[in-house]
């Protein structure tokens, strides 16, 4: 007896069927468990005194004692239990020489890490704390081990790993397999399965059905040999028509110039938002209380006659033709999707793994050589794509309607605070820019680029969603062409500002009302207009407006009530120094500062105009004030780096050379352009630029929108602004003896670098009466700037420039 080798005996199987047992009797009592079923003596895990007279527990009462003490320490993870005795119980009777005592202790730090993790698992089985009056789905354990000792210290993302390692480790130990070995030989039985079977089937089968099997076996090995072969030799040779690579996708032909769905005009759905009575009471004192916003049916319906579809066998050719010319200069690449757009035609291509996108940007030319194109762009890569864009201009244009971007539901829905509608891009979709985010921009191309036509669409696209009372222009117009059909809006802080000489005085204006804001912010204790309009208005306020309606007199004039603009003529308030006198309005308007011709400006008073910008630039944010600068001139001396700092958002049509496209966009593009509002945009805080048609709208809708607005409201101007620019001094006439002595100074400043009305005299002997007058002269011209106590005048032009 003593040599008797071990191996099944029966009391391992007897010890395995009662574990097996125990594991059938454990889940039916968890299962039935009701905390109601336990006795009164078990206030340990169940203090109620609401008690069954009925055992509902399949268990008896020992079936319920148990299962609520596994539910009360181990939670959910008690069915671990089960899986813990019928694995045991199975391995007694199947397993030889297995010893349980051996791994009984990684058995309950398996179950012990399990309730661990169901504790700290945020998804489900939340409610059975309140179910079975335990503390959550770990129990007791899982409550104090798994969230105070290992939860607190390592975290809510620490704590998960280790217990999983924990349990996972605890399990192997406690199985006593390695989980590599059980999957390897669960394949391993899988593979023999499947050649036994088709062992089994070659066997049945005939001597010549036999024969073509493994003829076709080898025929397919020969072909993957010959592909993988073809590849490595020869990359190049592959032709236009051959299918691409599976893992590419199908191409698509998209044709974003076919008609959208309509949508409801804007007029249908802000109906209802400014009626009577409802309008804010602005900064201007301005109260339009029947102002309505001016309907769509101003602007011209869309026209659909001219939107055709795209042949797409013709869009096939020329992309073949674009991948033959590809691979003849050796570079392989696959078919992308065709997109259609209102102005080019983008070709996407895939080149193949180790092509240098740069090697496709140099073929240019002898692409559009191939496609018979008058001008290509090419984008490489696309941004966000893995793919290059071949852009060809469309033999006909389609137009962007500024009507039909207002009926987009991108429009509709659009949460921009001061929306720009500037026109769709390649794919159509439309491009609604937020001049509050911007929150300027600078917009420069050549003559007959869209340029003029992009600032009207601006102004329009304000116009139809703001009221005078919420917004106002200054509008500055050297050119004296393009804005003076605006003059009637009452929108305008001042009338059209025309005169070179008088714009410094307009910007300055602007700068002193940036920081009267700003002072009534810091008043207000706001930071910026949002804040501002938004903020409830003070209950005393209220009060004197009741009285005011009611014909009482009220304490308006004292400290304690907001301050008002008693004259109607007046828009926006003077501001004063003094903190006590300040005029706290209601709310603000925004103000929109257009510059039609930087260029004019710059010539006039280069270092005062460049200052003035950059101010407001810089600050005029917060307190509602962007700038919008235009210039048919992008030269490095007009468009600074100073301003182009303080300017993110611009909009480049076409230029005449790649060095004008450098000082607008910082990059190359904008001399291949086509004109006529094709154009890229630089959005804000981002270097990506998008190609896109400008949106069109005409000079006969610009005039009925003025109109429509006109009739409802007159141009209250501000008489702040306006009387400072009605009272410059206008240049005197200048005789000849005074030019030739102008001629002498400027020679002087070209030697001295310098100017001062006692250098003129000393140098030229000069009384102090004709020097200065000299000077005075100058400071007209703009050639120098004002008086600064004793120091010297400041050159605002380049002299070496001056005749």
């Amino acid at each position: 007896m003593a040599n008797k080798p071990k191996g099944y005996g029966t009391w391992d199987a007897a010890l395995g069927l009662t574990l097996l047992g125990l594991a059938v009797l454990l889940f039916l009592a968890l299962v039935s468990y009701q905390p109601s079923d336990l006795p009164s003596w078990a206030k340990l895990i169940y203090d109620s005194n609401v008690r069954s007279p009925i055992v509902h527990n399949l268990c008896g009462v020992v079936g319920a004692v148990v299962a609520g003490y596994l539910y009360f320490f181990f939670g959910a993870a008690s069915y671990l239990w089960i899986i813990v005795f019928a694995g045991y119980g199975i391995a007694k009777l199947t397993t030889r020489n297995f010893l349980i005592r051996e791994r009984l202790g990684w058995s309950f730090l398996f179950v012990l890490s399990g309730a661990c993790l169901l504790q700290l698992q945020p998804w489900f089985l939340k409610g059975w704390n309140r179910a079975f009056r335990i503390e959550g789905p770990g129990g007791w354990i899982g409550k104090w081990v798994g969230e105070r000792a290992f939860g607190g210290p390592l975290g809510e993302v620490g704590a998960p790993i280790v217990l999983g390692i924990v349990y996972l480790a605890s399990l192997i130990l406690a199985i006593g397999f390695h989980p590599i070995s059980v999957l390897k030989s669960g394949w391993g039985g899988i593979k023999r399965h499947i050649a036994e079977r088709e062992k089994r089937r070659m066997a049945a089968m005939e001597e010549s059905e036999r024969m073509d099997f493994e003829q076709r076996k080898l025929s397919r090995q020969a072909e993957k040999l010959e592909r993988r072969l073809r590849k490595k030799v020869d990359p190049a040779q592959r032709q236009p028509d051959e299918a691409p690579p599976a893992t590419l996708p199908e191409p698509r032909i998209i044709d974003a110039t076919l008609p959208q769905e309509r949508r409801p005009s804007l007029a249908e759905i802000e109906s209802g938002r400014k009626k009577k009575g409802e309008s804010k009471p602005s900064l201007s004192g301005l109260r339009l209380e029947n102002y309505q916003l001016p309907p769509l049916d101003l602007l011209e319906p869309l026209d659909e006659t001219g939107r055709r579809p795209a042949d797409h066998d013709e869009l096939r050719a020329v992309q073949g033709i674009i991948l033959e010319t590809l691979a003849h200069f050796g570079i392989k690449a696959n078919a992308g999707n065709i997109t259609r757009g209102p102005t080019i035609t983008r070709f996407e291509v895939y080149p193949d793994s180790g092509v240098r996108v740069d090697r496709i940007t140099s073929l240019e030319r002898d692409i559009a050589r191939a496609t018979r194109a008058q001008r290509i762009n090419i984008v490489a890569p696309i941004p966000g794509k893995d793919t290059v864009g071949i852009e060809i201009a469309n033999a006909s244009k389609v137009k962007v309607a500024l009507r039909e971007l207002l009926e987009t539901s991108d429009w509709l829905r659009s949460g921009a605070k001061l929306p720009l509608g500037l026109g769709k891009d390649v794919y159509g979709q439309t491009i609604i820019a937020d001049l509050a985010q911007m929150p300027h921009c600078l917009v420069a191309g050549t003559t007959g680029s869209g340029k003029s036509v992009c600032i009207n669409s601006m102004i329009a696209s304000l116009l139809f969603r703001y009221t005078p009372e919420e917004l106002r222009f200054i509008m500055i117009d050297p050119k004296v062409v393009e804005m003076q059909i605006y003059n009637e809006l009452p929108h305008l802080v001042t009338p059209v500002v025309t005169d070179p000489k008088k714009v410094l005085l307009a910007l300055r204006w602007v700068v002193d009302e940036m920081e009267l804001r700003y002072q009534i912010f810091a008043k207000t204790a706001v930071r910026n207009i949002t804040g501002f309009n938004e903020r409830p208005l003070p209950k005393s306020q209220k009060e004197l407006d009741a009285e005011k309606s009611n014909g009482v007199e009220g304490p308006e004039n004292s400290a304690e009530a907001p301050g008002r603009e008693e004259s109607g003529n007046e828009a926006l308030p003077v501001g004063v120094p003094r903190d006590e006198d300040l005029i706290i309005p209601e709310r603000m308007p925004y103000i929109v500062v257009i510059i039609d011709e930087l260029a004019d400006l710059m010539q006039t008073a280069p270092a005062d105009v460049e200052g003035a910008i950059a101010r407001i630039t810089q600050m005029a944010r917060a307190a509602g004030i962007h700038l919008i600068v235009a210039t048919q001139t992008p030269r490095a001396d007009v468009v600074t780096g100073i301003i182009k700092a303080n300017i993110p958002s611009r909009i480049a049509f076409q230029v005449a050379s790649g060095l004008d496209s450098r000082v607008i966009l910082d990059q190359k593009g904008a001399e291949k352009l086509l004109g006529q509002g094709d154009m890229l945009y630089l959005p804000p805080a981002t270097s990506t630029l998008v190609r896109a048609q400008g949106v069109l709208v005409t000079d006969e809708e610009i005039r009925r929108l003025v109109a429509f607005v006109a009739s409802q409201a007159k141009p209250k101007f501000e008489a702040s602004i306006h009387e400072r620019l009605n009272n410059a001094p206008v240049e005197e006439d200048v005789t000849d003896e005074d030019e030739e002595l102008v001629q002498k100074v400027l020679e002087i400043m070209k030697q001295e670098r310098r100017a001062s009305t006692s250098l003129f005299q000393r140098r030229l002997r000069l009384g102090y009466t004709r020097a200065a007058r000299i000077v005075d002269v100058l400071e007209q011209r703009g050639i120098v700037g004002p008086r600064d106590g004793v120091k010297d005048r400041e050159i605002l032009v380049d002299l070496d420039t001056l005749p």
